[in-house]
């Protein structure tokens, strides 16, 4: 039978603050430092690991809490995302929900305004896979060039403030041979 201080040591090291110092991707692995205790590589806590699962990597320096069953750290695991002075909180707004990444790309939704933002870093892009096709309900403004590689179809009218050129003819300003003022009308584009 463990002695009082045996038990007192097992459950004083059940639950520790603990900071990543090491963290082996290939396995999935860190290594905790409790400032008594520098612990073996250890998995970490994720949202989700079964037919449904998120990877996520931790950072050397994020702060989290080592469980140690029975106080032994041998089979512990440890549950990251405490904010510190290292890494501290990026908002105070209650109504945000927000990720941002070590290179500046920033996803956030505000629930009390409704606005979802993705910004990226300059350089950054986006790809959207879908056989199936993509539908957008609502309006749609475009903010720079756009190249579209396939057909278009418009169930609706499509204005154009500048021109349209097509086949290499301007819509706008493409010249008719062989036509004379009057009720005459013009053959197709020259």
């Amino acid at each position: 039978m463990d002695s009082v201080s045996e038990l007192q040591r097992k459950l004083s090291n059940a639950i520790r603050y603990g900071t990543i110092a090491e963290v082996d991707h290939n396995a999935a692995r860190c290594r905790i430092d409790t400032g008594d205790v520098k612990t073996d590589l250890l998995p970490w806590f994720v949202p989700r690991a079964g037919k449904v699962i998120e990877w996520s990597s931790p950072s050397t320096g994020e702060q989290g809490l080592l469980l140690s069953p029975n106080g032994d750290t041998h089979g512990a695991v440890f549950l990251r995302g405490i904010y510190s002075d290292a890494f501290a909180a990026p908002s105070s707004a209650e109504s945000l929900h927000l990720i941002r990444f070590p290179d500046g790309a920033l996803v956030q939704y505000d629930h009390e305004t409704h606005a979802l933002q993705a910004t990226l870093p300059g350089g950054g892009t986006v790809e959207i896979t879908a056989d199936g096709g993509v539908t957008i309900n609502g309006p749609l403004t475009v903010n720079g060039d756009t190249q579209i590689n396939g057909d278009v179809g418009v169930s609706g009218t499509a204005t154009v403030e500048v021109d349209v050129v097509g086949g290499g003819k301007s819509l706008k300003s493409h010249p008719h041979k062989n036509v004379q003022p009057g009720s005459g009308q013009s053959g197709p584009p020259a």
